[in-house]
């Protein structure tokens, strides 16, 4: 184990504790819908869904009451959600590698969770296995253990002319697979078990991932060929055609409507809904290393203790319409989730991903596509995510393996620092991968990893997985922030002399920022005045960068040169600096002004610090040459 990881688990008493968590959690998203595990008694209760428990909004940021009760009602609500998820989590290891058994005893003890809910398996130690030995090393054995336990109840069905016996109940919902075990099922070249029903590309297809089958173990039999929808999602199912290159245009659409980035989000009483006894929320404790599963699972527990700060970056491709249209669209939606909650967000919409020599600093969160593997400034060797981040990257074959630190994204994603990621094993077609956008708005209103990602991904028996602490709630710590209302330090009643002071007292930028948004309804637009005038106050440049992004994204061009030439004043750190002068040479090419975005990169060009930023400001030269 390494110094970081010994010293991130010397603190897990500290961290993992139910109440500890608790504490450090105030709710304040107007009507959010708390998930309350699945639904069952913790110890030896049934369950057939998932609980939903409303509450509004408290007032204040100590802990008043507010129209949805007091804080302690709201604390033993989580209380109970955070314990019933453990108690229905089952964690799954492969005895075949010698580390999987201690990685799934640390993880019980960080999550209280039960030993006794520990599975061995004796699978292979490959990551591709064919679908016989998926079916004879791991499906059957967990159908078995699972009835074995009793995790499952049944009855039989009077209406069906086999006498099958129906699952009606649980008391599992969340797995959490440790590292070692096989990651895809690869593909059969025969259809697999009866008729093909679906229409090409995908309909003859019967490769997945391990974790998308294992989600369907309480449907037995299902078909194989093809996908199955989601029923827990809320994300629509957008059936592939055949456009050109083998991805898909959209056919139709089920489950209600995307929702775009400029309407209002779903909400707990529309669209969210149980989860039936069938359906197990999977995700994977994986990593390159058995070091890098334990700081995944340490720096979770720590984020959800203090909050997880910093920036939220979106790299789009500018695509407005057809099939690739969908993913910028999903990621756009992930910013303007992040936006609302108070989070600065910094967006590259160019084409290409973001080009190496990008200064990404304080990166709490990243969503974003599509190149084969990971490249840019995430490729780079020092390149660290802040703690408990969250980092997606859409491609075809993101998480083609998770043993290789240079390969896909999904892997060196986590790799590089980040507690949760999500991938695919083989090609899923862009309508039936997962909604970034629906999976960052659960996140945010307090849903935990798992939740998010099913509720996220339209189909199974398919493609994605879902890499991280399935329990994990990366936004349990933003406390004590949203719903309280913002007083500038030179407001009426605010002194002159504790005006003066507010500069040299010592404060925290991000939550700061957060405060001065949601006091404006979770709008960066409408705070605009009070960002500017913090920045003034505190000569930080992160207000009126954040500020800028969200109106150069919102197409306030003007607005947003003025935020970036007065937030490139305050900065004294050379990667903020030029990270700025990039952000204000690229709104001057958006207003159509490519020769004034060229002409501040080649007066600031000394700005740049090493052979890849020069490189970076070279190719920007190159491409406003040509506009």
């Amino acid at each position: 184990m390494d110094g970081r990881s010994q010293a991130l688990e010397s603190d897990v008493k500290k961290t993992m504790g139910v109440r500890g968590l608790i504490n450090s959690f105030v709710c304040r998203i107007k009507r959010v819908s708390l998930i309350l595990g699945v639904g069952m008694v913790v110890g030896m209760g049934w369950g057939v869904g998932m609980a939903s428990v409303n509450f509004e909004e408290a007032e204040g940021s100590n802990g008043t009451k507010g129209a949805g009760g007091a804080t302690s009602s709201r604390e033993e609500l989580m209380t109970k959600s955070i314990a019933r998820d453990a108690a229905a989590t089952v964690v799954i290891y492969n005895t075949n590698d010698p580390e999987a058994k201690g990685l799934a005893d640390f993880y019980c003890e960080a999550r209280h969770i039960d030993p006794s809910q520990e599975i061995p398996l004796a699978t292979s130690l490959s990551e591709e296995i064919s679908r016989a030995d998926f079916q004879s090393q791991i499906e059957e054995p967990l159908q078995r253990e699972f009835v074995r336990r009793g995790y499952w109840k049944f009855s039989i069905t009077p209406l069906d002319p086999d006498r099958r016996p129906a699952l009606v109940a649980t008391r599992i919902g969340f797995v959490a697979l440790i590292r070692g075990l096989p990651l895809k099922i690869a593909p059969c070249a025969i259809p697999v078990g009866g008729t093909i029903t679906q229409p090409s590309p995908y309909g003859s297809c019967n490769a997945a991932s391990v974790d998308s089958e294992i989600s369907l173990l309480g449907l037995f039999h299902h078909p194989l060929n093809g996908v199955i929808p989601n029923p827990y999602s809320v994300s629509p199912v957008l059936e592939p055609g055949s456009a050109k290159g083998g991805n898909p245009s959209v056919k139709k659409t089920k489950g209600g409507s995307f929702p775009a980035a400029s309407t209002s989000f779903p909400t707990s009483g529309n669209r969210r809904k149980s989860i039936p006894p069938s359906l197990l929320c999977v995700a994977r404790l994986d990593a390159t290393t058995t070091d890098g599963v334990r700081a995944m699972v340490l720096d979770g527990l720590r984020v959800e203790r203090e909050g997880l700060w910093g920036f939220g970056y979106i790299d789009l491709r500018s695509i407005k319409t057809g099939p690739y249209g969908l993913g910028d669209q999903s990621i756009r939606i992930a910013g303007e989730s992040m936006r609302r909650a108070g989070i600065p967000v910094l967006s590259d919409d160019l084409p290409e991903t973001i080009q190496a020599g990008f200064p990404v600093t304080d990166a709490a969160a990243y969503y974003g596509w599509y190149s084969g593997s990971i490249d840019g400034p995430f490729a780079e060797s020092s390149f660290r995510f802040l703690p408990g981040a969250v980092a997606c990257h859409l491609h075809s074959f993101s998480a083609s393996t998770l043993g290789d630190p240079a390969q896909g994204w999904t892997g060196p994603l986590v790799r590089h620092g980040a507690a949760a990621s999500i991938g695919n094993v083989y090609e899923p077609y862009i309508g039936f991968t997962t909604n970034f956008g629906i999976f960052a708005w659960s996140l945010l209103a307090g849903h935990n990893l798992a939740e998010s990602y099913y509720a996220a991904q339209p189909v199974l028996s398919w493609m994605t997985i879902l890499v991280g602490d399935p329990l994990y709630r990366p936004y349990l710590g933003l406390s004590g922030q949203a719903g309280t209302s913002h007083t500038s330090p030179t407001a009426p009643g605010i002194s002159e002399t504790r005006s003066r002071e507010w500069g040299k007292r010592q404060f925290d930028k991000w939550k700061d920022y957060r405060k001065i948004v949601l006091a404006h309804r979770g709008s960066t637009l409408e705070a605009a005045s009070d960002l500017a005038h913090r920045a003034r106050e505190t000569h930080e440049s992160l207000y009126l960068e954040g500020l800028g992004a969200a109106q150069s994204d919102a197409g306030q061009l003007t607005k947003a040169e003025a935020s970036f030439n007065a937030a490139a004043s305050l900065t004294k750190d050379p990667d903020t600096a030029f990270r700025i002068l990039l952000e204000r040479a690229r709104t001057f090419e958006k207003e159509g002004k490519p020769a004034r975005g060229a002409a501040l990169l080649s007066k600031e060009i000394s700005l740049a610090r090493s052979d890849t930023q020069r490189a970076l400001l070279d190719s920007w030269l190159t491409r406003m040459s040509k506009l």
